[in-house]
């Protein structure tokens, strides 16, 4: 049966209803904090308690915790991708290695929060936040807009890490200024 480490904090965390319905899930006060492994069902009804009585909830899993030498594991794991220098998963910019920010596509804070996305993460065998599968290099900019979101920004990084993708891009691009300047030309 999958469990799950969690820990309970919170000014009231001693009061004696709070203490006794928190032991009763098996939860062990450790002085400071309530922390145990519970079961899916109990993790829920945990939660909506944690929600209800003012207590801070957080699940204490390695898979949820950022790293400090992600940035370096990236690096180990993904080569440049045009000569020197890589290109930016969301909006396509070459940028040198110093000038690239290292983006955890899945951000941090969502999946140390949310035990669905874990378990995402888990079937596309990323093994934890910091796994190179989940790293992506971006630019600056866009990894200050991106932050903690998700959605549309997980497809855009999703196909980003594609090189054929921005060559794509690249081509059209080049194709369509060439096509507007020959017709420009066969107007004059």
């Amino acid at each position: 049966m999958k469990t799950y480490p969690i820990m309970v904090s919170g000014m009231n965390c001693r009061e004696k209803e709070n203490d006794r319905k928190l032991t009763r899930y098996g939860l062990v006060f450790d002085g400071i904090d309530y922390s145990g492994k519970v079961t899916k069902r109990n993790y829920k009804r945990i939660k909506k308690y944690c929600d209800k009585n003012g207590l801070t909830f957080r699940l204490t899993n390695a898979l949820g915790r950022r790293r400090a030498d992600y940035r370096r594991r990236y690096f180990a794991a993904h080569d440049p991708d045009v000569g020197k220098r890589y290109i930016c998963v969301y909006c396509g910019k070459w940028m040198k290695k110093e000038k690239t920010t290292v983006d955890h596509l899945y951000p941090v804070g969502q999946v140390s929060r949310d035990v669905k996305l874990q378990r995402k993460l888990e079937r596309k065998g990323i093994r934890n936040i910091n796994d190179p599968k989940n790293l992506v290099a971006a630019c600056h900019n866009c990894n200050a807009r991106k932050a903690d979101r998700m959605g549309l920004w997980i497809l855009r990084g999703s196909i980003g890490q594609h090189k054929g993708f921005w060559a794509f891009l690249y081509f059209l691009g080049i194709s369509l200024i060439l096509g507007a300047g020959i017709w420009l030309s066969m107007l004059l």
